[in-house]
């Protein structure tokens, strides 16, 4: 009788194990995991003031009515920031983007998903990578069109590369014919320019592609400089920068840029 009333407390003993452990809360304190990253594009506009260049070298009329042309336009971009609604910044990094003249979508690559409400980035290179000598794999670097001379060093790289012809004629009411050319190679790390633009609200989601569409209105290089002054048409060397002209090009950079609506 013994042996049976032991062999029944075993039993319920087991039973009620079981029991308790298939009622138990399920561990929840595993941690939730990141959302997955999102493809993000700056899609990059080439004005002159409130027209978009859609053909090098044709004549486009500014709202001041001065008459220009482009014939090369180049920039850099680096140091890319994106900025958050709490106002801290995920930093893009390794990437540089060479804008080219009629090339409007670059890719930054795979970026956090959110809601952001600015970018910020460098005009130009920072001073480490401005010092590189270039490799024939680096594409965006190894452009002899944003190098001061054959090679890119030891003058470092051109960061603002912006040719044409413009009327200089002081009421801006000078013929086709009578345009000048221009030719502006803007560099040196004293000329390395952060632009952070305006609060324009965009979100980043999961597996998606974004495009942040920005205008670079290359006409704003000539702001505050007198167009009928023929040397103040061309700042094309390295020492060059360090001059009234050079400088006052370097000061009008950040103006260049402003969002698409």
């Amino acid at each position: 009788m013994k042996r049976k009333i032991s062999i029944l407390i075993i039993g319920l003993t087991a039973i009620s194990a079981l029991l308790f452990n298939s009622c138990k809360k399920k561990d929840d304190t595993t941690a939730t995991p990141a959302a997955a990253n999102g493809t993000l594009y700056f899609h990059l506009h080439t004005d002159v003031d409130t027209a978009e260049v859609a053909n090098l070298d044709s004549v486009y009329v500014m709202s001041s009515h001065r008459k220009i042309s482009v014939h090369f336009a180049q920039l850099y971009l680096s140091n890319i920031q994106l900025i958050k609604l709490d106002g801290s910044s995920v930093s893009v990094a390794g990437v540089i983007v060479l804008k080219k003249q009629q090339i409007e979508p670059y890719l930054l690559g795979s970026v956090p998903s959110g809601n952001y409400q600015s970018v910020s980035f460098d005009v130009g290179l920072v001073s480490a990578t401005n010092v590189t000598v270039p490799m024939p794999s680096d594409s965006a670097q190894f452009s002899q069109q944003m190098w001061y001379s054959a090679t890119a060093q030891p003058s470092g790289y051109v960061f603002v590369n912006f040719q044409g012809k413009i009327d200089t004629t002081t009421a801006a009411n000078g013929s086709v014919t009578s345009m000048q050319p221009f030719s502006y190679k803007i560099g040196t790390n004293d000329n390395l320019k952060t632009v952070t633009m305006p609060v324009q609200d965009f979100t980043v989601s999961p597996n998606q592609t974004q495009y942040v569409h920005i205008i670079c209105d290359y006409s704003k290089l000539f702001t505050g400089i007198p167009l009928n002054v023929n040397s103040n048409l061309t700042m094309n060397t390295y020492p060059a920068n360090a001059t009234a002209l050079g400088m006052q090009l370097a000061n009008n950079v950040p103006l260049m840029f402003r969002y698409e609506y």
